[in-house]
């Protein structure tokens, strides 16, 4: 009989430390979308220090996170660093659009700030903007302008200075195209997506000029 009562004794005190476990655990148990949170507020202190200041209520965090879920193709643990790096890169664009005043009133806008919601998950299924340096220089349309923009007539009655600014501002339109096709919602996932909807729809605003020997406004 004491044995017996000892052995229930013990069973008792496993079952009381197995709960106090289970208690333990659940109350330092983090949701997914709470490191998504912590995450996304050391990613703001990080661009504070950039010079990129920019606040995120609770409401703006849950439909940011509500945004991003479906287009994680795994866990939002297994791809938290690389959404944060699209993150990163949407809120600087944004940053780069105007001073810090312009930021915090994108983001304080309803629409701007869903079409930030947008560029962040059309970025993270598209090729990135980097892709787009190298597709254009085997692009037939780029090179077809170059030739044109560098050719005797072009500089003739416009000097290489023009052509060579000229040459910058279309490959700065291509990122600026590429960008706002993602605010937009339009996937760029492909090269040929890149190479018509980017390069060539960019080419085809500066090619009528160059080609009738024109300055290009």
């Amino acid at each position: 009989m004491l044995k017996e009562q000892k052995r229930i004794c013990e069973v008792v005190q496993l079952l009381e430390k197995s709960n106090e476990f289970k208690n333990a655990a659940n109350k330092t148990m983090v949701t997914p979308f709470e490191t998504f949170e912590n995450r996304i507020y050391k990613l703001l202190q990080e661009l504070s220090k950039q010079g990129i200041g920019v606040n995120l209520n609770q409401e703006q965090l849950k439909k940011l996170y509500n945004k991003v879920l479906p287009v994680i193709e795994t866990s939002i643990f297994a791809e938290m660093e690389q959404m944060m790096n699209t993150i990163q890169n949407s809120l600087q664009i944004v940053s780069k659009m105007g001073g810090k005043s312009s930021l915090d009133s994108f983001m304080d806008n309803e629409d701007d700030f869903k079409r930030f919601l947008t560029h962040v998950a059309t970025s993270f299924q598209s090729i990135q903007e980097q892709r787009i340096d190298i597709l254009m220089t085997h692009n037939p349309a780029y090179q077809g302008i170059e030739d044109d923009l560098f050719g005797e007539k072009f500089i003739t009655e416009n000097d290489f200075d023009r052509s060579f600014e000229i040459h910058l501002e279309m490959i700065e339109a291509f990122h600026d195209c590429y960008h706002e096709l993602l605010f937009e919602g339009v996937l760029l996932d492909k090269d040929d997506q890149i190479e018509t909807n980017v390069i060539e729809a960019v080419i085809q605003r500066y090619e009528k000029d160059i080609q009738a020997g024109g300055s290009v406004e």
